[in-house]
């Protein structure tokens, strides 16, 4: 979408003209999952795919949006201080809301239009870029100078407290401080990140969806975040410089592997080599190592399925596709687990047949798989005035 569209949407929808625009991308990560939580380094980058919020003032003491990905409305007053109950989409915007009015930004009344190319639900954390997106115009519109890290601390904290999402930093940092032609390397200790060069030579990044939803509210992130307190506890026994997984190395753990019940060990070596493939996947992308990159991918896989243990069938399924195929150099999950999407590194020569290969031979539980498309490294957020 172009300003004109945007504002031409806006218009019809409210009868006015909107006063900011924002907009805030998706990420897909490269490496670095679940370590996120154990104050680990991840290496995303933001896509082009992204939420655009068109926003104007009013009188009213209510915030109203209209999401037009969602075809749904919502109305709440600008003082919002709870979730809505049962939980619903709106709970993003409300808890922006309410955790801007903490940094200063008060509005007697807004209208929120919100539309973009980046689906819900699309395994590349369209929320983070809802709520990226929604302070960012909020924030204009209040005439209060937030900064982005501390925009990403209130995206997140409104996942925690309005959606129930207990998500780490990575989604909400990338959207704020994504680069063109880079991937983000963070730091989740202490968000400390730096850019790294990320333009595959010959190659595309090719985003597969499984069809399959993550389907987490089993317990199944809680138990995993446990065996990895649960294994830290342990290590520090005996090193009690230990905070986290992130201070642990392969022959640390390896030594105490008798003193650890088999799930704890297991859940642990999956983030003590993941962490060590964050690094070489950082010097393999300063060298132009894509295939490199590849077989990192590769190896990350088979710990998120064997030693994870998040993997799914149908995810499973995918890979083994994808490992047929000329021209794949790596492919793994990314997400949380059970589902979400594949992404995989395709040389651009092959990267049409990969495509339709998926397409005829990979079948959903609900019928014919989505289309995979490609992604690039892309710029992070960012707010204009009026159109």
């Amino acid at each position: 979408m172009d300003m004109t569209d945007i504002a031409q949407h806006y218009h019809r929808t409210y009868g006015g003209e909107p006063e900011v625009v924002a907009h805030a991308p998706g990420r897909v990560n490269i490496i670095g999952e679940h370590v996120d939580y154990n104050d680990g380094l991840v290496l995303p980058f933001a896509v082009s795919q992204r939420i655009v919020v068109a926003a104007g003032r009013d009188d009213s003491g209510f915030v109203t949006v209209h999401s037009a990905p969602l075809d749904a409305d919502a109305r709440f007053a600008v003082g919002v201080a709870t979730p809505t109950d049962p939980p619903a989409w709106e709970n993003y915007v409300r808890g922006m809301v309410h955790g801007l009015r903490a940094e200063g930004v008060h509005l007697r009344g807004a209208r929120l239009w919100i539309g973009g190319d980046l689906a819900p639900g699309s395994g590349m954390s369209s929320s983070a870029a809802l709520c990226v997106s929604v302070g960012m115009a909020m924030a204009r519109l209040g005439g209060v100078d937030v900064s982005r890290e501390r925009l990403a601390r209130i995206a997140q904290a409104a996942e925690h407290e309005f959606a129930g999402t207990p998500c780490g930093m990575m989604d909400q940092m990338a959207a704020c401080f994504g680069r063109a032609g880079h991937a983000l390397l963070l730091d989740c200790r202490d968000l400390s990140h730096e850019d790294v060069p990320c333009q595959p030579d010959g190659a595309q990044f090719l985003v597969i969806p499984s069809g399959v939803k993550h389907a987490l509210a089993d317990g199944a992130y809680e138990r995993r975040v446990r065996a990895c307190r649960k294994a830290v506890a342990e290590i520090a026994q005996t090193h009690p410089e230990v905070t986290a997984l992130r201070d642990v190395s392969v022959d640390m753990l390896e030594a105490h592997r008798v003193r650890l019940d088999e799930e704890s060990f297991k859940r642990a070596r999956h983030v003590v080599t993941e962490l060590a493939r964050v690094a070489d996947a950082v010097e393999a992308l300063k060298d132009g190592d894509w295939w490199g990159i590849g077989r990192l991918l590769w190896q990350t896989q088979d710990s998120l399925r064997n030693d994870y243990e998040v993997s799914c069938g149908e995810i499973d399924e995918l890979i083994d596709l994808l490992r047929r195929q000329d021209g794949v150099l790596g492919a793994r999950m990314v997400g949380g687990g059970f589902g979400g999407i594949v992404l995989a590194i395709v040389q651009e020569a092959r990267l049409e047949q990969v495509q339709k290969t998926i397409q005829s031979c990979y079948h959903t539980p609900h019928g014919l798989c989505e289309r995979a498309f490609t992604v690039a490294p892309s710029a992070g957020a960012a707010v204009s005035d009026r159109p």
